[in-house]
C-alpha cells in the first residue's frame, strides 16, 4: 500500500509527531521514513514536523550531518502537489495556437505568461470575448488589435523576398473588379493565388505587401521576384486563409485577468473554497510568481488520498491537520493509547519504554537493518532527550540496552553526548515565556475536560525566579484560553537534579486546586513555589497523577 497509486497518482506517503514536537517526535519521523525506504526501495515515505524544533533537535541533526524534515502543518495536499500543467502562452500568441493547446492538453485555459513566467490572464473558449474575437470581422481590427506581424505569426506565412517587414492597414482579397483594375489602398496587403495578369497591375500600383494562397513553393519564388514589393507565400488556399484570419488575433485581445492564484503550499481545504466561485479552476504560483500549474474542480475530485504513519503520539488533538481525510497506516508509540479512530486495521506498535526512539531500534534489529552512525546518533539522541539520560521513571531495560548499542553504533561516550544533549534544551533565561510554552505543549482529554501539560528542561531549576513564573504563568492560561481549554499545567523540570515545579493556570482558579494534595507547601497563584520532588515526566507521572485527580472529582 506504501506509495500506491490511487486515480492514476501517486498517493503521498508522511511520517509525522505531533504537534509542539520534542525531540523523540522528529526523530522518530525520520527514522521510520528511513526505514520504509530501505525496506521497500519504491517507498515515498517522507518525514514532515508540525512545528519549529527546539534547540536540542536542531543541534542533534546538526551534528549528525542530517537534515531536519520538513515544516508541515496538514497532510492534505497542497496546491503544488496537485496542480496540472497548463498550456502556456505569450501576450502575443495567436489565437489559435492557445485554443488548440487547450483542445490537445484537455485544460480548461491557456495561461498567458509575462517574460518572467508570471501569469498575465487566461484565455479559453468557454469565454464570450474569445468566441466573439473569432467571429469577428478582422478587418475591424486590422492595425489596432491585429499588426500584420500577427497574421505572419498566425496563418504562418514564409517570407518569399527581402525588403524591410511591411506595416499595411488593411487587407484586400482580390476578388473585386476594382482590385483587378489596380485600385487598391497603396497601404493594403494583398491576398491572390497565381495571376501572371495581375503582375503588371502590381508594378503600376505597388501594395504594402502581396499574401500567395493556393501557390506552389516553386512558383510563389518565381512570382515573388517579379514583384516590386514584400511577397509571402501561404500554404492553403485563399477560402482557409479567410477563415485562419481571426486565429491570428493574439492573446492578449483574447486575454481575461480576472482569475485567482494561490500559493504553491496552499493546501486542500482552502483550494476547495476557492475553486468553487472559478469554473476555469485556479493558478498555481510558486515564491517567484511563476505559474506552476492550474486546478480545476475535477483536479480536486481527483486528489490522491496521503496516507500517515504516526510516531509518538495518537492523540487526533496532538496530530497533524487533515488526519480524517487520510488514510492511517500505522502507529508506533510509547504514551497510552489515544483517540484516533480508522476505518480498516492498521499496525500498532505501543511498548512501555521512555521514548519511541528504543522501539525504532528494536524494529531496526529485527528487519536486519544496518543502522548508520548518523541515524544511530540521532536515535540516542532522542533516547537521552525523553528519559532525562536514562534517569526518568520512564526508563525501562530495554531503553538501557538500547542506548547502549546506539552509544557503539555512534562511536560516542553515552554519557559525555547525554549531558550535551540535555544541555542544548536548557533555554530556560534565553527565550520568551511565550516560546517555552508553546514548544512543548500537548492537548490532552478526559471526559468533557479538555486541558494543556506543557513542559520546559534546566539544568538549574533555581535560576527560575518568581517574575519568570509569573510570566510563564500568564503565558500558559493565554494558550489555555486560546485552545479553549479547561486548565493547563506547566512542569519547568531539573533533569539533573531530578524536581520539577508545577505552575497551573486556569480562569476558574478552582481547577488549579484539583491537585491540591501533591501541592506540599505551595499554593502556585501566590507565586510560592510548588516543586515536586521526583517528578520528572509528564507522562508516566503527572498525567496520570492528574487524570486521578479528575476521576476522584468526578465521583466527590
Amino acid at each position: 500500500m506504501n506509495g500506491s497509486a490511487e486515480n492514476g497518482r501517486a498517493r503521498a506517503h508522511f511520517v509525522v509527531g505531533h504537534r509542539n514536537p520534542d525531540t523523540d517526535a522528529i526523530v522518530s519521523a525520520h527514522v521510520l521514513a528511513w526505514m520504509h525506504r530501505q525496506q521497500a526501495p519504491a517507498s515515498r515515505a517522507l518525514p514532515v514536523r508540525l512545528g519549529e524544533a527546539n534547540r536540542q533537535t536542531a543541534w542533534l541533526f546538526e551534528t549528525a550531518g542530517i537534515p531536519l524534515p520538513a515544516l508541515r502543518g496538514s497532510c492534505l495536499a497542497q496546491a503544488a502537489e496537485i496542480a496540472r500543467s497548463a498550456p502556456v502562452v505569450d501576450p502575443d500568441t495567436p489565437l489559435r495556437e492557445a485554443l488548440e493547446a487547450i483542445q490537445r492538453t484537455g485544460a480548461p485555459c491557456a495561461v498567458v505568461c509575462d517574460e518572467n513566467g508570471a501569469p498575465l490572464g487566461i484565455v479559453s473558449d468557454r469565454h464570450p470575448r474569445t468566441n466573439y474575437l473569432l467571429q469577428c470581422n478582422v478587418e475591424d481590427f486590422f492595425g489596432t488589435l491585429l499588426e500584420f506581424g500577427h497574421i505572419i505569426r498566425g496563418l504562418p506565412l514564409e517570407a518569399l523576398n527581402g525588403g524591410p517587414p511591411p506595416a499595411p492597414q488593411h487587407l484586400e482579397v482580390v476578388i473585386h473588379k476594382h482590385t483587378f483594375a489596380g485600385r487598391w489602398d497603396p497601404a493594403s496587403a494583398l491576398v491572390l493565388g497565381d495571376r501572371d495578369l495581375l503582375l503588371e497591375v502590381l508594378h503600376r500600383n505597388p501594395p504594402a505587401a502581396v499574401i500567395l494562397a493556393g501557390v506552389e513553393r516553386a512558383r510563389a519564388r518565381e512570382m515573388a521576384a517579379q514583384l516590386p514589393c514584400p511577397a509571402f507565400l501561404f500554404s492553403g488556399s485563399v477560402i482557409n486563409l479567410c477563415a485562419r484570419l481571426p486565429g491570428c488575433l493574439p492573446c492578449s485581445a483574447a486575454l481575461e485577468n480576472d482569475f485567482v492564484t494561490v500559493a504553491a503550499e496552499t493546501d486542500l481545504a482552502v483550494l476547495e473554497r476557492k475553486v468553487r466561485a472559478q469554473p476555469l479552476g485556479i493558478l498555481v504560483t510558486n515564491a517567484s510568481g511563476r505559474l506552476v500549474g492550474a486546478i480545476s474542480a475535477d483536479t480536486l475530485l481527483h486528489a490522491p488520498q496521503p496516507l500517515l504513519s504516526l510516531v509518538d503520539h495518537s492523540e487526533r488533538r496532538q496530530s497533524i491537520g487533515g488526519l480524517e481525510r487520510a488514510e492511517i497506516l500505522e502507529i508506533v508509540d510509547h504514551h497510552r493509547l489515544g483517540d484516533i479512530e480508522t476505518d480498516a486495521p492498521i499496525a500498532i506498535d505501543v511498548r512501555p519504554v521512555g521514548s519511541t526512539a528504543t522501539i525504532l531500534r528494536a524494529r531496526a534489529a529485527a528487519a536486519g537493518l544496518a543502522l548508520p552512525p548518523e541515524i544511530a546518533q540521532i536515535l540516542l539522541g532522542a533516547l537521552i532527550s525523553d528519559t532525562l539520560l536514562l534517569t526518568s521513571p520512564t526508563t525501562t531495560t530495554r531503553d538501557t540496552a538500547a542506548a547502549a548499542e546506539l552509544a557503539a553504533l555512534a562511536d560516542l561516550d553515552l554519557r559525555t553526548f547525554g549531558l550535551a544533549v540535555l544541555r542544548q534544551n536548557d533555554e530556560l533565561k534565553t527565550t520568551s515565556p511565550d516560546n517555552l510554552v508553546a514548544r512543548d505543549c500537548k492537548e490532552f482529554a478526559h471526559g468533557d475536560i479538555t486541558f494543556l501539560l506543557a513542559q520546559i528542561e534546566t539544568t538549574d531549576l533555581s535560576v527560575l525566579d518568581r517574575n519568570q513564573a509569573v510570566d510563564l504563568r500568564r503565558s500558559l492560561l493565554a494558550r489555555v484560553r486560546t485552545h479553549h481549554a479547561t486548565f493547563g499545567i506547566l512542569l519547568v523540570t531539573d533533569v539533573l537534579a531530578g524536581r520539577s515545579e508545577l505552575i497551573p493556570a486556569a480562569d476558574d482558579t478552582c481547577w488549579e486546586d484539583v491537585l491540591r494534595p501533591e501541592r506540599g507547601n505551595g499554593h502556585g497563584r501566590d507565586e510560592t513555589p510548588w516543586v515536586i520532588e521526583g517528578m520528572v515526566s509528564r507522562k508516566k507521572q503527572l498525567l496520570p497523577l492528574l487524570l486521578g485527580a479528575l476521576r476522584a472529582r468526578e465521583s466527590a
